[in-house]
C-alpha cells in the first residue's frame, strides 16, 4: 500500500506520469528521462493509456501495459496502472486487471477513456462492456486489494452537468472503492480548492492529488488546454507570448509551476502529481526548486 502511505506522510507525495512510447527509439528516449529522474525518488509512477496517440483502443491499452511491465526492472518506486473501458468487454477488463497484477503493480487508475472525436464526443459502451468508471472501480475492487484512483476535475468533465454533479460522481467512485484520486491538468490553487470544498460538501473524503504539466515549448501550450478542459489562465498566456525564446518559454513554464505547486501544497494538496510528456528537464528543475521527492519507493533505477 505504498501509494497509500505516501498519501497519508506528512511529507508531500511526488508522481510522475508517462506515455506509451510509439517505437524502440522513442522507448529508449523515455528510458533515458525516466533514469534522469531517478534521484527524485518519486512515491508513484505510471503510463497512461495514451488516448488520442495513434491505433486502436485496444492497441493503446496494450502499449500501456508494455510500458507499465518495462518499468518493473527500473522503476522500484510504486507501479500505477492505467485502465479505460474503451475497445474492452467486461471479460477482457477482468484479463487485463490479471495481466497487471501478474506484474505486480500496487494500484490501479479506473477511467472510463474519451470516446472517438475526443472528451466531448457520445461515448458509448463496448458490447459486453462496462459503462461508467464507478462500474470499473467495482469491477477491479472484486479483484484485488491495491489501491485504486480515479479522476477528478477541477474544471468539471466536459460532459458533466454541472461541477456539483461532477463531485458527486467522484463520491460515487469512492463509496465504489476508489481511495484516491488524481486531477486532470490544475492552472491555479483557487480551482483546486474550490474542488475540495465541492468534494467534501458531497461526501468524497479521498486525497485528491493536483495534476501539473509545466509548458515546455509553444507545442505543449494546447497540449495544457486539451489536458485540463479550461483556456490558460490570462497571465501565463501573456507571459509566454512575451517571452522571446524556446528556452524562454520554458523558464516562464518553471517559474510558474513552482508558484502554482508552492500554492497547492498550501491549500492542503497530499502532494502533486507531474504529467511530463515524456521529458525530463522541467519537471527536474521544479522538484530542485521546490525539495521535492525521496519518497518510501526507493526511486526510479535504483
Amino acid at each position: 500500500m505504498r501509494v497509500l502511505d505516501a498519501l497519508n506522510s506528512p511529507r508531500p507525495s511526488v508522481s510522475f506520469e508517462f506515455f506509451p512510447p510509439k517505437d524502440q527509439a522513442a522507448a529508449e528516449r523515455l528510458a533515458e528521462r525516466v533514469a534522469r529522474l531517478a534521484h527524485l525518488n518519486p512515491d508513484f509512477v505510471s503510463v497512461t493509456y495514451g488516448a488520442g496517440g495513434g491505433g486502436t483502443d485496444a492497441e493503446r491499452q496494450l502499449a500501456s501495459l508494455r510500458a507499465t511491465e518495462q518499468l518493473a526492472g527500473t522503476a522500484p518506486a510504486a507501479r500505477v496502472a492505467h485502465l479505460t473501458l474503451t475497445g474492452h468487454s467486461q471479460a477482457r477488463l477482468v484479463e487485463l486487471v490479471e495481466r497487471f497484477l501478474e506484474s505486480k503493480v500496487e494500484g490501479f487508475m479506473a477511467l472510463r477513456g474519451d470516446p472517438p472525436g475526443g472528451p466531448k464526443g457520445d461515448w458509448q459502451p463496448e458490447p459486453g462492456g462496462l459503462r461508467f468508471a464507478t462500474e470499473l472501480v467495482e469491477l477491479i475492487a472484486s479483484l484485488t486489494d491495491v489501491p485504486i484512483g480515479v479522476a477528478a476535475f477541477p474544471y468539471a468533465h466536459p460532459t458533466a452537468r454541472s461541477k456539483a454533479h461532477d463531485a458527486e460522481v467522484l463520491a460515487m467512485k469512492q463509496a465504489a472503492g476508489a481511495q484516491f484520486a488524481i486531477t486532470q491538468v490544475c492552472f491555479d490553487a483557487e480551482a483546486y480548492s474550490a474542488l475540495l470544498d465541492r468534494a467534501q460538501a458531497a461526501g468524497a473524503t479521498l486525497p485528491i492529488i493536483p495534476g501539473v504539466m509545466p509548458v515546455t515549448g509553444a507545442s505543449s501550450v494546447a497540449k495544457l488546454e486539451a489536458f485540463s478542459g479550461a483556456p490558460l489562465p490570462t497571465a501565463l498566456a501573456e507571459q509566454i507570448e512575451s517571452a522571446a525564446s524556446p528556452e524562454a518559454i520554458s523558464q516562464v513554464g518553471i517559474e510558474w509551476s513552482v508558484g502554482l505547486v508552492r500554492d497547492l501544497l498550501a491549500a492542503g494538496a497530499p502532494g502533486v502529481h507531474f504529467y511530463t510528456l515524456n521529458t525530463s528537464l522541467a519537471t527536474e528543475a521544479i522538484c530542485h526548486r521546490l525539495g521535492l521527492g525521496g519518497g518510501a519507493g526507493g526511486g526510479i533505477g535504483g
